[in-house]
């Protein structure tokens, strides 16, 4: 007789991934609000660069402390803390008009972001059983992609000026509240009981590879945010065009995970991983010939979207092949770090080389990134 597989968590599944998906948007939204309205305020653009990097660099410096609180107040009062402390800090900067005040706030925000996502992160790995890890953290990636997109949504319908804006994103944090108090008992407890722990910085050396391809991610999901736009217009593209290639861009991240998980159960993992390093590299290497041609480019930025995100995804499902308990949480909280620092070099680092080589050093920082990170898998003992 075989081995009866337990059967899928939906219902606590589905509660995390919508936690993680309405407070994604309430973020998605916070990033082209406020440059907007520094922008109309007559902030420099590096001035609004540093405003901006304050909430990585709160992820960054949230990763000592995530795994810790978890241990001592727990994970639910930690993720309840995190949510209602962002919904109060997106609530201050609507109300202080000095955009210097703005960045503390904005680092606090990174840091109850990161906290929330470990906790999430952590609670979605646990749930999603053996044998459909996969394609569990595939769903999970796809809504938290869904979720980033509907936050700049939002902002079509109810404009950039006054309250509304910042009542909208608040709303969607307050929301996720109701999905974390709808499963009590539901969710698991492993990670944060009967667990010495391990530090962040040591957990670095275990999982070197895992973490590269977080910040890699994060690299090319902030350049892509930030720079594509730029790229397709200085190829001659006029701005609904250029808008409308983000907008392919981001679906191709929603629309690949749930088939990346499926592979991910069924499949090798490395091998999978260094496909959509591989892949990612090529299609970014290809962007300065696509761009010639609408059609060609709308279907390459959406292959490399679902390529770059699909390694975030394939990282969760490694991570949570090696590690449990304690450790487990250490690990997400590292991810959001390397999340962080990913995000806070992207965007100087493809603009500089765009600077330098013209619209072509935005393809060539992606694709040099991503060649590296191949190299590694391919290189490395264990990842």
């Amino acid at each position: 007789m075989g081995i009866a597989r337990a059967p899928i968590q939906w219902r606590p599944i589905a509660a995390v991934a919508a936690i993680a998906t309405l407070f994604t948007a309430m973020q998605g939204l916070s990033y082209p609000l406020l440059a907007v309205v520094l922008d109309r305020r007559g902030a420099a653009e590096a001035f609004i660069g540093l405003n901006t990097a304050m909430m990585p660099l709160g992820m960054i410096l949230a990763a000592p402390f995530a795994a810790p609180l978890m241990q001592q107040i727990g994970a639910r009062a930690l993720a309840a803390i995190s949510i209602s402390g962002a919904v109060v800090g997106l609530m201050l900067i609507g109300a202080i008009s000095n955009p210097w005040a703005w960045m503390p706030l904005r680092l606090l925000l990174g840091f109850w972001l990161a906290c929330l996502f470990v906790v999430s992160d952590t609670w979605i790995i646990e749930l999603a059983t053996e044998h459909a890890r996969g394609r569990v953290l595939g769903f999970y990636s796809m809504l938290q992609s869904v979720g980033f997109a509907v936050g700049p949504a939002l902002l079509l319908l109810v404009g950039t000026r006054g309250w509304a804006p910042f009542l909208a994103g608040a709303a969607c944090g307050l929301l996720s509240l109701v999905p974390l108090l709808g499963v009590r008992g539901e969710l698991p407890r492993s990670a944060v009981e009967g667990d010495p722990g391990v530090s962040t910085l040591a957990f670095v050396s275990t999982a070197p590879i895992l973490l590269a391809g977080i910040a890699a991610a994060a690299l090319a999901d902030q350049v892509a945010m930030s720079m594509l736009p730029i790229f397709t217009l200085r190829h001659g593209l006029d701005v609904n065009a250029s808008n409308f290639t983000l907008v392919v861009m981001i679906a191709g991240t929603i629309g690949f995970q749930l088939p990346v998980g499926w592979l991910a159960d069924h499949m090798p993992g490395r091998a999978l991983y260094l496909t959509c390093a591989v892949w990612t590299a090529v299609t970014a290497a290809l962007l300065p010939i696509a761009v010639r041609a609408p059609l060609y480019l709308w279907l390459l930025v959406f292959l490399w979207g679902g390529a770059y995100f699909a390694i975030y995804t394939l990282s969760l499902v490694r991570l949570g092949e090696r590690f449990k308990g304690s450790a487990l949480a250490t690990g997400n909280a590292a991810f959001a770090a390397m999340w962080g620092l990913g995000g806070l070099v992207g965007t100087p680092l493809a603009g500089g080389a765009m600077q330098l080589w013209g619209p072509i050093g935005l393809p060539i920082t992606v694709a040099a990134i991503f060649v590296l990170l191949a190299a590694a898998v391919v290189i490395s003992a264990r990842w």
